[in-house]
């Protein structure tokens, strides 16, 4: 007999628990999120207002290399807690 009580996916309550994040995103977190949708939103607006390709992502670089040169540069990673106190 088993004594193992996993969920309906397999997976145990506490497995599952461990990933699952238990803190908020930080910065750099966010900067990760916005590249990508900096060129969802550019090659959107392309299509919407008839620009060309080429100017969408360049424009879409433009954006996003500013938000790298921000997460790197400006407000770099530190080592230790993070602000929460974590």
């Amino acid at each position: 007999m088993s004594t193992r009580t996993d969920g309906p996916d397999g997976f145990s309550g506490q497995y599952a628990e461990q990933l699952l994040p238990h803190q908020s995103p930080t910065r750099h977190d966010l900067v990760l999120a916005v590249i990508p949708a900096v060129f969802i939103f550019t090659l959107a607006a392309a299509v919407v207002l008839g620009l060309s390709l080429q100017a969408a992502i360049a424009g879409g670089a433009l954006i996003g290399a500013v938000a790298v040169i921000d997460a790197l540069f400006i407000h770099p990673p530190t080592r230790g807690r993070r602000r929460d106190g974590t």
